[in-house]
């Protein structure tokens, strides 16, 4: 099965329609003109727009701290393994939605570049 590679201009967002947006560490790969990102980005993912109210138990994302999957095994750049459309993890917020405090890729916006995972 193949999976689209994700770049800084994917849909990304949090489970509470924040958008997600990654800087990408490496310009080696691109699709167009777009750098592809690599696991190392997850540190730089930032979140804006999360509808999480602040309250005493719950606040907004701000922040991905952590990917749980969607990254390739097999095609690497720069020794860093390429994310992909499937890739999904956790971020900040903190919530009493039953999908918590997540993100994902909602469009790979790319057609160009599939990769086995």
């Amino acid at each position: 099965m193949m999976a689209k590679v994700i770049t800084g201009k994917s849909k990304i967002t949090c489970a509470h329609q924040g958008t997600v947006k990654f800087t990408p560490s490496q310009q080696l790969l691109k699709v167009g003109e777009r750098a592809v990102l690599v696991a190392a980005d997850i540190s730089s993912g930032v979140v804006t727009g999360c509808t999480t109210p602040t309250t005493n138990t719950t606040k907004p994302c701000t922040k991905v701290v952590s990917l749980l999957t969607g990254a390739t095994t097999k095609f690497t750049v720069g020794n860093q393994p390429v994310l992909l459309e499937t890739a999904r993890g956790v971020t900040d917020g903190l919530t009493q939605q039953p999908a918590g405090n997540t993100w994902s890729v909602q469009s790979a916006e790319q057609t160009e570049l599939d990769v086995i995972p």
